[in-house]
């Protein structure tokens, strides 16, 4: 039996590996040169800020993704995800909203309740 995580494109499955070793050094290989990300009510604009906001993000709260659910909608990749770390309430259930380019390259993220 296959688990949901297994049907990711191989960005959005790199960055989630990336993110649970926070391994900031490869981020922005997986991302478009100007990809943006919403989280936390911010948004990140560009491969060097978002792997900026990762390394942050790392840092802050030690986060461990868990991938639930994966949804393939028209031009997005809809991950339902478990993420504990070093913040208030973890665990949480977050949904990340994935949008890929022509290159397969993580053009867009957004992160939410």
């Amino acid at each position: 039996m296959s688990s949901p995580a297994s049907s990711l494109a191989p960005a959005i499955a790199a960055y989630l590996a990336a993110a649970n070793a926070r391994d900031t050094s490869r981020v922005a290989s997986f991302f478009a040169e100007d990809a943006n990300v919403f989280d936390e009510g911010r948004h990140q604009i560009g491969a060097q800020a978002i792997a900026q906001w990762m390394q942050d993000t790392a840092r802050r709260y030690q986060p461990k993704v868990e991938v639930l659910d994966v949804q393939l909608r028209t031009g997005k990749v809809l991950v339902h995800n478990r993420v504990s770390g070093t913040f208030p309430g973890s665990p949480l259930e977050l949904r990340y909203m994935f949008r890929l380019n022509e290159q397969g390259k993580i053009a867009r993220l957004d992160i939410s309740l």
